[in-house]
């Protein structure tokens, strides 16, 4: 019995020595004599996008035998040899490859020893950035742009997607063109143009740049939507007021002089109300948000309530008792009723938005002593075909 298991225990190790030397040469077929050397590969491939171009990064190899690599691209039909000396004493190399356009780009990098032996490839796919980038993401919105002292406050919206910050240009009083030396921050929704022309539109633009990007791409400059608002110029401005009202030294041309005293005035001591006064911008472009009416420290008196209506249909100014209860009063755009205390001596209406609007009605319904009068009337908006 146990000479047949001796025998059948040889066959069987005959059958697996055979066998394994079947696979053996099979395998010697692709293994290099005296065994293959694979230096070490770049190990943790990344990289960071740029405008049409990109940053690849890996780790400085540990391997002492390696004396450089190959970067390839483009289905290699580009590359790029580096030499590792020149990132001696660094733990990461850092390669920029330039003059690329903004579509997918696989990058592959081999290393090699000083015997000519290469590494496994370490490959990455990665995309830069661009005009069409740039294009999906939204500029930063303007709500309003007006004088306020000796600046024009800009009221925006906050720094969009992947925005930077946004910059300024801007005409000065003197007709020169201001770059705003600070930039807006993208947590900022107002920016101030110190000494700002009004009536005059600003530029802008905003730069943008990806999470793990390394350059900062600069949208065109695009002008503001509207010009900035300020006290508009009354140059033709015309005023009429209520028949036979007016006092023949103090007509209703006086209230666009620039001259503010009661011998530049408009002024009326009739005792009938209500006594209505007319402007007409002779303009329909006109973007108007406020009024203001000069009555002089002397004469704070005179005035006791007073409305204002602005339209573009021109007002009556007989419009009498009832003008309330006819057009265009009662169809006007944007009305407002002030009653004015002892001590007043200027008059402001702002109205809540800027109305396109040619005509404004100042209405006095009552006196405190006097009549009433107007030193001045500045009106405040801009022109919307302005430059």
């Amino acid at each position: 019995m146990k000479p047949k298991i001796y025998i059948m225990a040889m066959a069987l190790l005959c059958l697996v020595v055979a066998s394994c030397k079947d696979q053996k040469d099979i395998y010697q077929e692709w293994v290099k004599k005296g065994g293959y050397i694979y230096p070490e590969k770049a190990n943790d491939l990344g990289f960071m996008r740029g405008y049409n171009r990109m940053l690849l990064q890996w780790q400085y190899p540990k391997d002492p035998s390696v004396t450089h690599a190959t970067v390839y691209w483009t289905n290699r039909t580009d590359s790029l040899n580096i030499d590792y000396k020149d990132y001696a004493g660094k733990d990461t190399v850092n390669l920029v490859i330039d003059g690329l356009t903004e579509r997918a780009y696989t990058f592959e990098v081999v290393n090699y020893d000083r015997d000519g032996n290469t590494s496994m490839v370490s490959e990455i796919t990665a995309t830069p950035y661009a005009e069409n980038w740039l294009a999906t993401h939204a500029e930063r919105e303007i709500f309003s742009a007006e004088i306020v002292g000796d600046h024009a406050l800009i009221q925006t919206g906050f720094g969009t997607d992947e925005m930077v910050k946004t910059q300024y240009r801007y005409v000065n009083a003197e007709g020169d063109t201001i770059y705003l030396d600070k930039p807006q921050d993208t947590k900022t929704a107002s920016v101030e143009l110190p000494g700002a022309a009004p009536g005059k539109r600003f530029q802008f633009r905003s730069a943008f740049c990806p999470a793990n990007g390394i350059d900062t791409i600069w949208n065109s400059w695009r002008s503001s939507p509207t010009p900035i608002a300020g006290k508009l110029d009354p140059e033709g401005w015309t005023a009429t007021a209520t028949t036979g009202i007016t006092l023949g030294a103090y007509p209703t041309k006086n209230i666009f002089d620039g001259y503010y005293d009661i011998k530049h005035a408009w002024w009326s001591n009739n005792k009938t109300y209500p006594k209505i006064v007319v402007i007409d911008t002779h303009k329909d472009s006109y973007m108007i948000n406020k009024i203001a009416v000069y009555q002089g420290s002397a004469y704070t008196y005179r005035s006791g309530g007073v409305e204002f209506y602005f339209g573009n249909e021109p007002f009556n100014p007989d419009a009498g008792a009832n003008y309330r209860e006819t057009a265009p009063f009662k169809n006007a755009l944007f009305s407002k009723s002030i009653t004015l205390y002892w001590g007043t001596s200027t008059i402001w209406c702002v109205a809540p938005t800027f109305y396109n609007c040619r005509y404004i009605a100042i209405v006095f319904t009552s006196t405190k002593r006097n009549g009433s009068v107007i030193f001045e009337a500045e009106t405040y908006g801009y022109d919307s075909k302005g430059n």
